[in-house]
């Protein structure tokens, strides 16, 4: 369905399905299977008739015009007076987080990276944090392969950084080997994992090479690549950024890269540019993919152990007080084109209440995630509660018109129980 047609679905359908029963009225004309509501209580209409002024014929007194179907009060709420949805939408980030962030951890595998195993994912770990982790496959030991099964089993992400690290500008790459391989090289040593995410070796890539990544149906993204043009030149500056919330390209994120001098990053040199970059994602409204190599170990540009502690316990105080969503890369892209492409609208349910219906065509099915939406009533209420496929549905009180859900947009209708 078309997207601005469901977004203005999910404007109107909202008043329509917050429409109050009416009550009944002397002197009003009924037809068979009119509802109305009377003295608490709901009736249909099973004889056509014009409930003549002064006659008595109200539902309570009339019984062989009238069938009672129930009381307006009920478990989902009021069925004679509904709670109306005034506006859906979904946040920009996961749990309406200002900015979005990902560290990214190259050269697994590649042993001088070792630190990434002994602290990166040990200190994650402490404080609840998922990162993500580049697999050069074709330098895999079977201890590094035992160690990316430990990191999927703590939630981070384990993406290709090729096969060989071989850059993709030189007359040896070979984009099936290096694209295609590492992939199948990483599923079979991670029970069928595929990664979903490809970062270049250099932050380099002709045309042809990134042609090929984005011709891979797994693949959902990958780090930007500095272009080289025609004429062999690189392009260089193309990688490196901020991307903002509505990014439109997933193979070209952009990046900041780590050096213990700060040469080569967007920020001033001699400052902290781990955290700057987190700064700039919340301040922009944007998503800082941050690319860093070993922890503590002799890989290149290392991160000491104590600047490492220090940039995820300011990372952790972010996440904690609501400003930042931190995810590994594939989630944020998924985020970002879920929320494109599932598009929410408000309608009623079987009891008269409001639910959500989603857009769930296959753009939506590939990207689909758990994402943050918000809605809003047209009055103050007491009770708000949500269900989807017979389950119960996380639910935050903003005010008393206004609720935030996790909702899985292929998961069926959201019910609401609002009163």
């Amino acid at each position: 369905m078309n997207k601005l047609l469901m977004a203005l679905l999910a404007v109107a359908a909202g008043h329509a399905g917050a429409a109050a029963l009416p009550v009944w009225a002397d002197g009003a004309d009924y037809a068979v299977g009119n509802v109305v509501q009377y003295q608490g209580q709901r009736y249909e209409t099973m004889i056509a008739h014009t409930a003549w002024t002064g006659a008595g014929w109200n539902p309570v007194d009339a019984v062989s015009l009238w069938k009672p179907i129930g009381p307006c009060a009920t478990g989902a709420g009021d069925a004679c007076n509904p709670v109306g949805v005034t506006s859906s939408a979904y946040t920009t980030w996961a749990g309406g987080a200002k900015g979005a962030y990902s560290l990214v951890h190259d050269d697994l595998c590649g042993y001088t990276t070792d630190g990434q195993i002994h602290y990166a994912d040990p200190e994650l770990a402490k404080r609840g944090l998922r990162a993500a982790f580049g697999v050069i496959s074709g330098n895999c030991a079977p201890y590094h392969w035992q160690a990316a099964k430990q990191f999927l089993a703590r939630g981070h992400e384990i993406f290709s950084h090729s096969r060989n690290h071989m850059n993709a500008n030189t007359a040896a790459w070979n984009s099936e080997a290096q694209i295609n391989g590492s992939l199948e090289d990483i599923a079979a040593n991670l029970g069928g994992y595929r990664p979903t995410f490809f970062a270049w070796p250099s932050n380099i890539s002709p045309d042809a090479p990134m042609a090929h990544l984005r011709s891979q149906p797994g693949y959902l993204g990958g780090r930007a690549a500095n272009r080289v043009d025609e004429n062999g030149n690189i392009q260089w500056g193309m990688a490196a950024g901020v991307n903002a919330a509505g990014f439109a390209d997933p193979f070209m994120i952009k990046a900041d890269d780590f050096t213990q001098s700060g040469i080569w990053s967007l920020y001033p040199q001699g400052s902290e540019i781990l955290n700057l970059h987190v700064d700039a994602a919340i301040a922009q409204g944007g998503w800082s993919l941050r690319t860093a190599h070993g922890v503590n170990d002799a890989s290149w540009e290392t991160i000491p152990l104590a600047r490492y502690q220090g940039h995820l316990d300011y990372v952790k105080a972010k996440v904690d007080s609501g400003e930042l969503w931190m995810a590994p890369p594939s989630d944020v892209i998924r985020y970002r084109f879920a929320r494109q492409h599932c598009a929410p609208a408000i309608v009623t349910d079987g009891n008269g209440q409001a639910a959500v219906r989603f857009d769930a065509g296959a753009e939506c099915q590939r990207y689909a995630t758990t994402l943050t939406l918000d809605i809003a009533t047209d009055r103050a209420i007491t009770h708000a509660g949500a269900t989807q496929g017979g389950n119960a549905v996380a639910l935050t009180r903003l005010d008393a018109s206004h609720y935030r859900l996790s909702v899985n947009p292929v998961g069926g209708d959201v019910s609401l129980q609002l009163r």
